[in-house]
């Protein structure tokens, strides 16, 4: 990961160099200036990822490739990534990962595809880094030991100097591991059962072998970049004096070009002030009809409901009616009581019959 963060920053510088907010950022109002971690962690691959194209296509451009430009991302993205990779390649890219890293717009292969393609532009405009130049002032020059001195002799301060300027990164980088699986605990104050004149003893016995003795080797590489800021500095001041009138006569024109654009404005405003008044109170009025019609279109829903609730009452009762309409001209029952009136009569019929053979039998019993 801190690959990607330092490739990241490299990115960054470069196209600062580049002077890319001006050349890429300017044209594109949907574009933020980059921050230093915006292709190295991933966020949103929908707002990584059309920067990502864009600022590669910009490079290629800038870098002297003629290649068809997406229009607007409208393509897929497989294909945007493809079409950058095989620009890579033909400029010389030597990265091997997947194609399919570069469609989420963030990781150490976007940065990667994107430092190489901002040296490939720093190339074709010329731009080299100069090495720095050091004076034999920034050598740093070796202490005289006092190898007679004393184990109870005060160490000079120039020895102590030179141990502090060296860096402790060594020692620690290798017991580093070790201390990770340590519980660090510290409760009080930290107090040291060393032997002070052990120390010292230690201490004259590793300081010469500390001192920085190799002459030849720069040791003081900020003075190159204070020396290369002045330089830039004297040559921005040599241009700027080429540059000021150009300047001032634009600001001046714009200036101009503000001024007659508020007086238009301000005698478009008096000549259609009349318009604006009626505007405004026609609006007024549209309000208030509209508010009553809102009014209108509430009443209108409510007594629809009702009649909607009368209607159905009515066709409730018009139902009840039918229904006694129906049952009272209903001649069935009357059909059912004449048939079953004419059985009886039948059933009668038969019973006296029976009866009268009955009785005569009798008679005629009672006879003999």
């Amino acid at each position: 990961e801190a690959n990607v963060y330092a490739l990241m920053e490299d990115v960054l510088e470069k196209l600062k160099i580049l002077d890319y907010e001006t050349k890429f950022l300017a044209p594109r109002r949907d574009f933020k200036p980059l921050h230093r971690c915006f292709f190295s962690v991933p966020d949103k691959p929908s707002d990584q990822f059309p920067y990502f194209a864009a600022l590669s296509g910009w490079l290629l451009t800038t870098s002297g490739i003629d290649f068809v430009k997406w229009a607007d991302f409208d393509e897929d993205p497989n294909s945007i990534s493809q079409t950058v990779m095989s620009e890579c390649k033909r400029l010389g890219f030597r990265g091997e990962f997947p194609v399919s890293k570069l469609r989420h717009g963030s990781g150490d292969a976007v940065c990667m595809v994107l430092n190489f393609l901002a040296d490939c532009a720093l190339k074709k405009m010329g731009f080299a880094v100069q090495p720095p130049v050091y004076t034999m002032a920034d050598i740093v020059e070796e202490a005289q030991v006092d190898e007679e001195a004393e184990i109870g002799d005060e160490i000079d301060d120039t020895v102590t100097e030179d141990v502090e300027n060296v860096s402790p990164y060594s020692a620690i980088d290798l017991d580093l591991k070790d201390r990770q699986n340590e519980q660090r605990v510290i409760q009080g104050v930290v107090e040291s059962n060393v032997d002070p004149a052990k120390w010292a003893l230690e201490l004259e016995r590793v300081g010469p072998m500390l001192r920085w003795k190799n002459k030849n080797l720069p040791s003081h590489e900020w003075r190159s970049h204070l020396d290369q800021s002045a330089k830039h500095e004297t040559l921005v001041k040599e241009r700027f004096k080429n540059v000021r009138s150009i300047l001032i006569n634009v600001g001046q024109k714009l200036q101009e070009a503000v001024d007659r654009i508020s007086a238009k404005e301000n005698h478009i405003n008096k000549d259609f002030e009349h318009l604006g008044i009626d505007f405004r109170e026609k609006d007024k009025n549209f309000n208030e009809i509209q508010g009553r019609y809102n009014e209108l279109s509430q009443s209108v829903a409510e007594l629809t409901g009702e009649l909607t609730k009368k209607s159905e009452a009515v066709d409730q009762v018009k139902r009840q009616m039918t229904e006694r309409n129906d049952r009272i001209t209903d001649t069935s029952p009357l059909n059912r009581i004449s048939s079953s009136l004419g059985q009886l009569r039948k059933e009668i019929t038969a019973m006296e019959l029976r009866i009268g053979v009955v009785s005569q039998t009798l008679l005629q019993r009672n006879a003999s």
